[in-house]
């Protein structure tokens, strides 16, 4: 599945988020935005990227879409990473190292159309949806930690009849490491877990009666448990004192019930690669 948070995935000095519509299971909500380089409490970066990633989750196909590059930080406490937005409430320990705070975020990663590949037709369509939760993470100046806990709801359409479904909850579990490579270059490598209760999992891997008809796949119910596992790079390169561009590719595979699926076993593939790259200015 999908990194529904974030993905957020904000490595330090390095963008965060047309990055965050790629990693669900990569919250890195409190990590570093690139420094600043006026005296303000304010610090923001925005730019455009491009990003190839499978259609939906455990898609056999990819697509090519743009990104918006986005990374906005207030005081060190209010935040935005693309889609999502954050407070750091708690900051504590030596130099701050541990954060606890609240996030939400759009889900725009998660919408499908049965019109996107065969293997949608009779699935509906899920136009995507919000999440909401708790993270907290760990940070020194090489290693991080983070962990983050957030329930959703999605707009689904189905036989011509929309309605607003609660998406489950998911828990994502993330380390890493980054390092300066030069000083304009800089590296980051995170592996990292996702664990989806019942409704998740049946919202982006089940397949009902009526889809089954539809279909002629197999009705499945899956149930809680590791949905995917994997790890993302990045490579961030900053010139110009204000611009930085941005590559990153990530692996992810399906696990437990979400790779039994039908939707996947029968038209998918259980690995998902995805890359993108990303210009930014700080403003």
């Amino acid at each position: 599945m999908k990194n529904l948070i974030p993905l957020l995935r904000a490595a330090p000095a390095a963008c965060a988020m047309g990055i965050a519509v790629l990693v669900m299971a990569t919250p890195a909500l409190a990590q570093d935005a690139p420094p600043s380089t006026q005296e303000s409490d304010w610090n923001v970066v925005a730019g455009l990227g491009v990003l190839r990633t499978p259609i939906f989750p455990g898609a056999s196909k990819s697509e090519v879409r743009p990104a918006p590059y986005l990374s906005i930080d207030y005081d060190d406490r209010f935040f935005v990473r693309g889609p999502a937005i954050g407070v750091n409430l708690f900051r504590f320990g030596q130099d701050d190292r541990f954060r606890l705070g609240i996030i939400t975020r759009i889900t725009p990663e998660a919408e499908w159309d049965e019109s996107d590949d065969r293997a949608l037709h009779g699935l509906g369509k899920i136009s995507g949806g919000v999440d909401a939760g708790l993270f907290g993470s760990y940070r020194s100046e090489s290693w991080f930690a983070e962990l983050a806990a957030t329930r959703g709801a999605v707009l689904r359409k189905d036989r011509g009849e929309s309605s607003t479904r609660g998406s489950g909850t998911v828990v994502q579990l993330g380390f890493g490491y980054t390092t300066r490579l030069a000083s304009n270059l800089r590296w980051m490598t995170q592996v990292s877990t996702q664990w989806a209760d019942a409704t998740r999992t049946r919202t982006y891997f089940g397949v009902s009666q009526a889809q089954s008809l539809a279909t002629g796949l197999q009705p499945y119910q899956p149930k809680a448990g590791i949905t995917s596992y994997g790890v993302t790079t990045t490579l961030n390169y900053t010139f110009g004192k204000r611009w930085t561009v941005t590559g990153l590719v990530k692996y992810e595979r399906l696990a437990g019930d979400a790779k039994s699926s039908p939707i996947v076993t029968a038209n998918g593939k259980t690995n998902q690669v995805s890359v993108g790259a990303f210009l930014g200015y700080q403003f």
